[in-house]
């Protein structure tokens, strides 16, 4: 099936990167591309940087205060250069698995911790998007999806925090599910669901939750400077809208299967959505894309390699940790 997966991921990003690429004129690229000024990657980076420094510290609010903030920020990095070197989004669990390895926190806890965050950030894509859409001429199936993607994320969320509240309950369902697979080693999985709502206790508070939805604002916030910043350096005065409907767009779009790092899923999407509701030509779209797509990835590979020396890690050794760390809890 992970191969299966991989296959299809890989054609989805072959299709994309044809449908981003289509009808480009390359010699108006080039113009476009030498037009550039390229000082604006100083706030760009700026941006991004404290965009990944406010996830460490949301994230932190999390795993709670045995995880260092420098510790947090190195392993959300690892967790990236994952994702862009390696197929099927492993990066996240590859976070978990990295600081469950410390021995502060229990990888099924970490887990938890993890699947929060996403929580987290569709349902701040969505508002943001809510707030983008009443100025956005042709939204197309951005909107569809922000939809979709809202009530799913309100959902999730809403049953993140009653397990929070009553952790009885999640053990409850865990039981009524182990009850129907008899075959399942019942304590191994018992464990594993108790550290996993343990990861959920800083939703067992209004305060705690009130703090996680600000960092989650302050982390998009930020990405959304990122964006307006790449696009400035090709679009004169470009519009804060676009910037903010060029985040919501590349954040759902990226859930799409696709090769590592959502090569051509993420160009597609960035180009389309500069070039139809905003009118920017398409070679200019594009150029933002590759560049805003280029240089985050390029940024966060440099960062994780840096969380792997910091944290003594290495690729192989988050691979035979995931089986051992597992197992062992």
């Amino acid at each position: 099936m992970p191969k299966k997966n991989l296959i299809i991921g890989v054609v989805i990003s072959v299709v994309c990167l044809v449908l981003a690429l289509a009808g480009i004129q390359w010699d108006r690229a080039g113009e476009a591309l030498q037009r550039a000024d390229w000082r604006y990657l100083g706030p760009a980076g700026a941006a991004l940087v404290g965009s990944l420094l406010a996830r460490a510290v949301r994230w932190r609010v999390l795993l709670g205060p045995r995880v260092a903030l420098a510790d947090a920020f190195s392993v959300i990095n690892i967790g990236y250069l994952v994702s862009n070197i390696m197929p099927l989004r492993l990066g996240d669990p590859a976070r978990a698995v990295a600081v469950g390895l410390s021995g502060k926190v229990k990888i099924g806890a970490a887990l938890s911790t993890v699947l929060t965050e996403r929580v987290l950030d569709m349902l701040t894509v969505v508002l943001l998007l809510s707030a983008t859409l009443p100025f956005v001429g042709e939204a197309g199936w951005t909107r569809r999806a922000g939809l979709i993607g809202g009530m799913g994320a309100l959902a999730a969320l809403g049953l993140l925090i009653s397990f929070a509240l009553r952790p009885g309950w999640g053990q409850e369902v865990a039981g009524w599910i182990l009850a129907r697979m008899p075959r399942a080693n019942r304590g191994w999985w018992l464990g594993l669901s108790d550290d996993l709502l343990q990861g959920l206790a800083a939703l067992s508070s209004i305060r705690g939750t009130a703090v996680l939805l600000a960092w989650s604002m302050i982390v998009w916030m930020l990405t959304l400077g990122y964006y307006q910043a790449i696009l400035s350096a090709f679009v004169e005065s470009p519009p804060l809208v676009a910037a903010s409907f060029l985040t919501c767009s590349t954040a759902l779009g990226v859930a799409l299967p696709s090769s590592p790092g959502a090569m051509g899923v993420f160009h597609s999407v960035a180009r389309y959505a500069l070039q139809l509701p905003f009118g920017v030509p398409g070679e200019t779209a594009l150029l933002v894309a590759f560049a805003s797509h280029a240089f985050q990835y390029v940024i966060m590979c440099l960062l994780g390699l840096i969380g792997l020396t910091r944290q003594n890690l290495s690729l192989a050794q988050l691979r035979n940790g995931a089986a051992a760390g597992l197992t062992k809890e």
